[in-house]
């Protein structure tokens, strides 16, 4: 566990105790990788539920909890079975264009975006100054509670149950297009960009290593709470998403390197409001079905599914290194003589023997989600070609193109995960940017009457955490179903086939909600 969680969680002690309430840690943890631990949740006693800094016996053993989770999942597996056709498989989606109504025409007016944008852009540069100027105490300063709980979980709950407002606030692209308008002005030329073209190989790979660079500043690094650091972690990132879009062209390099635009953007396939592109026609802003965009799976590439990887295995690895089962591997890695002599090694690098485990295990937890993805895909493919029936298109397809027109219907899982796990953190860490929101510098202001306030950390029934969390993850894996079923009549061609293909998928489901109820059980050892 790196050492600015412990920091962390002292310090909520301190402000709970002045504010006269109960210390409370974050979210509730969830899923472990899949195959490590399925035989200790099936058959797990009623445990210490994981996450709410004191112990807490489940409301009923672990193994109802489990057994009632595997059977939603299969009853609704049983019930598209019955009612979705083969029609249903069609790329179209009932919608609506909500700029047909005056409010929505209003929101959505030149100006208010215009707005937004610039509000966006100030207070990105406010966060990243205060960084720098501000207070290194992180609690005082704007920086910690605006990256860790504002941007990252807040952005990311209504990219995924709105719609991708990062694609509307983005102050980094903000301050490109403002610089490319004034070029513009002065040369006469739209675009400020080398125009070097993009290579298709490339895919959005680098938008993958800066997403696995960005969880290991999260979950590894050792100064996250320390606002310098962050500072110049916020400025290196805009200036390599700023000489990407030099490089390549600003929508370019959105649309392949910056990790963000594709991780809140891939949320919000799932939310049930969409801006699609016009190619220069009237303007859209579609409400939809939630899920209906993850139905689309033309252009997913190799890249594409690793950073999907990458996006569900990094909530689960989060999870993973606060139970005990990480504990004791940790322990058993120490307790190796030749491997604390290897690691002791490594460290004179400058890692300490931690963070390399702790990196170490990060790398591994998306390449082991993706293959066994792949796995069950290949298997789905394998089934499918034996016993889809007249009609089949299984012989057509190989388990490499199933597994990248699946990975989009993993999203919902990943925004459940998201939802439930950082779901109480949002709550309880919020209040804490209202402080130095008012004082972003120190220099003693009170700009909206918030500088002497103190967060008072609120306490959370830990019964209607479970019963949510538990719903939570149980509706995100029923939705993953049901847009995996819609896949797989597009992809195999007979319903018989579709049936038929989604067994393995459903058995794979009913393992992972199994494993994470089992790690959301866990109590907290980090």
């Amino acid at each position: 566990m790196p050492e600015r969680r412990e920091r962390h969680r002292r310090q909520e002690a301190i402000v709970a105790r002045s504010a006269g309430q109960a210390s409370l840690p974050g979210a509730g943890r969830i899923a472990l990788a899949l195959a490590t631990g399925a035989a200790v949740a099936l058959c797990a006693a009623p445990a210490a539920a994981h996450g709410f800094g004191q112990r807490f016996d489940l409301p009923l053993p672990l193994s109802f909890w489990v057994t009632g989770a595997g059977l939603s999942i299969v009853l609704s597996f049983v019930v598209m079975a019955i009612f979705v056709r083969e029609g249903a498989g069609g790329r179209d989606y009932p919608r609506y264009d909500l700029l047909r109504l005056a409010l929505f025409r209003a929101i959505a007016h030149p100006v208010v975006i215009a707005v937004i944008r610039v509000l966006a852009v100030v207070v990105f540069l406010t966060t990243l100054l205060a960084g720098f100027l501000g207070t290194q105490v992180s609690l005082n300063n704007l920086i910690v509670p605006m990256i860790w709980v504002i941007w990252w979980v807040g952005i990311a709950f209504v990219s995924a149950l709105v719609g991708d407002v990062w694609r509307l606030i983005n102050p980094l692209n903000s301050i490109y297009r403002g610089v490319e308008i004034v070029w513009q002005f002065l040369t006469g030329r739209p675009e400020l960009s080398l125009g070097v073209r993009y290579p298709r190989a490339l895919g959005v790979w680098p938008a993958v290593v800066l997403f696995l660079g960005f969880a290991w500043i999260e979950l590894v690094w050792g100064e996250t709470d320390i606002p310098a650091s962050l500072a110049r972690v916020m400025l290196i990132y805009s200036l390599i998403t700023w000489a990407g879009m030099f490089v390549f062209g600003r929508e370019v390099w959105l649309r392949h390197g910056e990790a963000f635009s594709i991780a809140f953007g891939t949320l919000a396939r799932f939310a049930p409001l969409d801006a699609p592109a016009t190619d220069g026609g009237p303007r859209r802003l579609d409400l939809r079905p939630p899920g209906a965009g993850l139905m689309a799976y033309e252009g997913v590439t190799l890249s594409m599914f690793i950073f999907v990887m990458a996006l569900l295995s990094t909530v689960t690895f989060d999870g993973f290194i606060e139970t005990p089962l990480y504990r004791s591997i940790t322990s058993a890695i120490f307790g190796s003589a030749a491997l604390s002599e290897f690691l002791f090694r490594v460290s004179e690098w400058g890692m300490s023997e931690r963070d390399i485990v702790l990196t170490a295990i990060l790398l591994l937890f998306p390449a082991a989600f993706a293959l066994v993805f792949f796995l069950g895909c290949w298997i789905m493919v394998a089934v499918t070609r034996l016993w889809g029936g007249p009609g089949s298109k299984a012989r057509e397809v190989s388990a490499g193109q199933a597994t990248l027109a699946f990975v989009l219907t993993l999203v919902p899982i990943a925004v459940a995960y998201h939802v439930s796990h950082y779901f109480t953190y949002l709550v309880l860490q919020s209040a804490y940017v209202l402080r130095p929101l008012s004082d972003p510098f120190a220099f003693g202001w009170n700009l909206i009457g918030t500088a002497d306030y103190a967060p008072r950390l609120g306490t959370m029934n830990p019964y209607v955490y479970w019963y949510t969390a538990v719903a939570i993850i149980i509706i995100g894996h029923v939705v993953a179903v049901f847009l995996a079923h819609i896949v797989a009549l597009r992809l195999f061609g007979s319903r018989r086939a579709a049936l038929v293909s989604q067994v393995p998928m459903v058995v794979l489901m009913i393992l992972y909600t199994t494993l994470s109820l089992w790690i959301l059980a866990q109590p907290i050892v980090g």
